[in-house]
């Protein structure tokens, strides 16, 4: 659902004509700050110019930005360490499904942990300048991540990866990061952050994690920049206690998978060297890749731990889904959606309010219908005063779900409110409410686009320029 919340602010940042600083479309007509980061967005606004169209944006940001990840992994472990290992840390980052779902669906998050990829080959390769822009970018695109960013340079400093000297040239990033987090800071009593629903879907590949062991204990041997990877797994554990899911299945993943590259890249060598194969190393890293794919994963579901077989990503994709999945295996836009789309279209108008029993589905119509809602799908975020979500809204969309908690039954809602059922599928009700209701304010931007294009094309101008040329002496 994440990709639908990122949609809804899209259309408002299109609609503004620039990056917003309040949010107007949910809890309307209320509303609330607006304290996601704003560089997603704005890509994605650019994308939506050029397309014209809202669920093709949506799918073309979905499908590029894990492969872009996975590139990034590769050329910076091959700049950072060796071609072998990072051919090894690739394989590895291919295996695990629930990384893969999760970096194709948390899109601020993925954006973030490329730009993660590319600050620790500035640093490592001594580049101030593209440090300290890729910090500042990465504070405009994701709440949490910098701060790991920033464990994660303490500990390599500690551990005499990158000498402190560097950090504090590139630190002059966080400065530019201040009008960001000035309005974050002093919006800061309406933002709680709380443990996820996610945290009971966890995906644990044993045999990956003992890889991994590997690969750490082999980067403390080899000292220098291997023992960034060493910094990368221990500052992710920050996510541990509320975001476990993340930590272990999501975005922190990615420190599992490069020690894992590591591990399986200097098992190969041993097996080739101990038992005299006729293999390159290389040769023998696919195979551990294969072993890797269809050995088990221990997977938590709200019904307890399992196990689960032919789990791999590759597997999955060449069509063996493992029943553990399943349940993910959902087209979101489906005819009956559709429907539902289209009829809140056409039975509302521009600016009225929508709310329903379940926040995140509406969240999904709303983007796709172009309308606002009383209720909200990132919930970490408070509206700016108490008020009636029900009561505001103009038209009701009533999932035909299982009970969600804290919402009222259909039939109290039908005898407290005016509703009158104006659709009904085997989906949803849609009902409209009687008498005149304020409708949402357009959206306003603080920040015209044309502007905020300009800026993100000369930091990232900036960043390529500063990574791409070459110092006599220095690494490539």
């Amino acid at each position: 659902m994440d990709p639908y919340y990122h949609l809804l602010i899209t259309r408002q940042v299109a609609d503004a004509g620039g990056l917003l600083a309040y949010e107007a479309w949910e809890y309307a007509p209320v509303g609330r700050p607006h304290l996601y980061p704003p560089a997603l967005h704005l890509l994605l606004a650019a994308v939506l110019k050029l397309t014209g169209s809202p669920l093709v944006t949506m799918r073309l940001a979905s499908a590029l930005l894990l492969p872009a990840l996975l590139l990034s992994l590769l050329i910076v472990m091959r700049r950072l360490l060796a071609h072998p290992t990072a051919l090894a840390c690739l394989l590895c980052a291919m295996v695990p499904l629930s990384f893969h779902l999760h970096a194709s669906s948390r899109l601020a998050a993925t954006l973030g942990l490329l730009e993660l990829l590319w600050l620790v080959d500035a640093l490592a390769h001594r580049r101030p300048l593209a440090a300290g822009l890729l910090i500042a970018l990465m504070c405009y695109t994701h709440l949490g991540l910098p701060w790991i960013a920033l464990a994660m340079m303490g500990i390599a400093a500690a551990l005499r990866a990158v000498h402190w000297q560097e950090l504090a040239r590139a630190s002059w990033g966080f400065a530019l990061a201040l009008p960001w987090w000035w309005h974050v800071v002093s919006h800061r009593s309406i933002l709680r952050p709380f443990p996820r629903l996610e945290n009971t879907m966890i995906e644990l590949m044993p045999l990956l994690c003992v890889v991994a062991v590997i690969g750490a204990w082999r980067c403390w041997r080899l000292k220098g920049p291997w023992r960034w990877l060493i910094a990368g797994g221990l500052s992710f554990m920050l996510l541990a206690p509320h975001y476990t899911f993340r930590w272990l299945s999501g975005e922190g993943m990615l420190a599992i998978v490069l020690l894992a590259g590591v591990g399986m890249d200097w098992a190969a060598q041993q097996l080739v060297r101990v038992f005299g194969l006729r293999l390159r190393p290389a040769a023998m890293n696919m195979l551990l890749f294969v072993l890797l794919t269809v050995s088990p994963a221990l997977i938590q579901t709200p019904t307890g731990w399992r196990w689960a077989w032919g789990s791999g990503s590759p597997l999955h994709l060449v069509g063996v889904p493992s029943a553990a999945w399943r349940q993910l295996e959902v087209g979101l836009y489906s005819p009956p959606i559709e429907r539902v789309v289209r009829t809140v279209a056409a039975q509302s108008q521009p600016g009225e309010i929508l709310w329903s029993n379940a926040s995140y589905a509406l969240g999904f119509i709303a983007a796709l219908a172009h309308r606002p809602m009383s209720s909200a799908m990132l919930t970490e975020v408070g509206p700016v005063h108490a008020f009636d979500p029900i009561r505001a809204a103009h038209l009701i969309v009533w999932f035909k779900t299982q009970p969600v908690p804290g919402m009222p039954p259909l039939a109290l809602l039908e005898s407290q409110y005016p509703l009158t059922r104006i659709a009904e599928d085997d989906v949803a009700i849609v009902f409209r409410q009687a008498g005149e209701r304020e409708r949402a304010q357009a959206p306003r931007g603080v920040l015209p686009l044309a502007t905020a294009w300009a800026l993100l094309g000369l930091v990232m101008g900036g960043i390529i320029w500063d990574l791409s040329r070459h110092t006599p002496g220095m690494p490539v």
